[in-house]
């Protein structure tokens, strides 16, 4: 109560001009306070707008890509059993396509009228490690350490002057092949005088598991056709 009689008693004292110009300064830190506080509240709820307004657009992104992700998730899991699955040599597979394909033409040296009659196999299998995540793990019976995890098993395949449609149906079956093979080099070159004929070397190539790759071996060495 004393606060608001000193403050009566010196409004009393004041003259009209004075009072005017006090109620006038009151005024202006009120409307600066209030401005203030608005402006600040303001600025809060703008945030916590922009906040909820970013969410909502996360989640619209996620809904959008749900059915993307789940779609690769699910070919990635078909993969997976595909190469885990997968029991057949990367010889056998190129041997089996090899002996689909008819010779368009009379080669010399050839033993019969296809592909595998005179396609060769270049050495041995090479093996590259691709599952970089997991551990080293000794193999059986060796002091060297074998990767574990999926590996990429790769074969070349010698093309000695056969004709170029004949290698381009090979590749041509090997890129529609319902096995687990792909086509990863071709190093082609041909005679200035004879443009039919090529002679090539074809990288073919498989995924295995660590552990299946060295099953398959004795496989390839049975279908090969050396």
């Amino acid at each position: 109560m004393k606060v608001f009689e000193t403050l009566d008693t010196m409004l009393g004292r004041m003259t009209p001009r004075e009072r005017r110009l006090t109620g006038i300064l009151v005024a202006a830190v009120l409307a600066v306070v209030v401005a203030g506080a608005w402006v600040g509240s303001a600025t809060f709820f703008g945030a916590v707008q922009e906040e909820i307004d970013h969410g909502r657009e996360v989640m619209a992104q996620l809904r959008q890509l749900a059915p993307r992700y789940l779609e690769v998730s699910e070919d990635r899991r078909r993969i997976e059993e595909a190469i885990r699955g997968n029991r057949q040599s990367v010889r056998a597979m190129s041997n089996e396509l090899l002996k689909q394909i008819e010779l368009s033409a009379v080669i010399q040296g050839a033993t019969g009228s296809t592909l595998a009659d005179i396609v060769s196999f270049e050495g041995k299998t090479s093996e590259t490690p691709i599952d970089a995540g997991r551990k080293k793990t000794p193999a059986k019976g060796k002091g060297k350490e074998a990767a574990g995890g999926i590996v990429q098993v790769e074969q070349n395949l010698e093309f000695r002057e056969v004709p170029a449609k004949d290698l381009f149906r090979f590749l041509d079956a090997v890129e529609r092949s319902k096995q687990l093979m792909f086509v990863t080099r071709v190093d082609a070159t041909r005679k200035f005088n004879d443009k039919a004929n090529v002679r090539a070397t074809v990288g073919i190539a498989t995924y295995v598991y660590s552990g299946e790759a060295e099953a398959a071996a004795p496989v390839a060495a049975v279908d090969s056709p050396d």
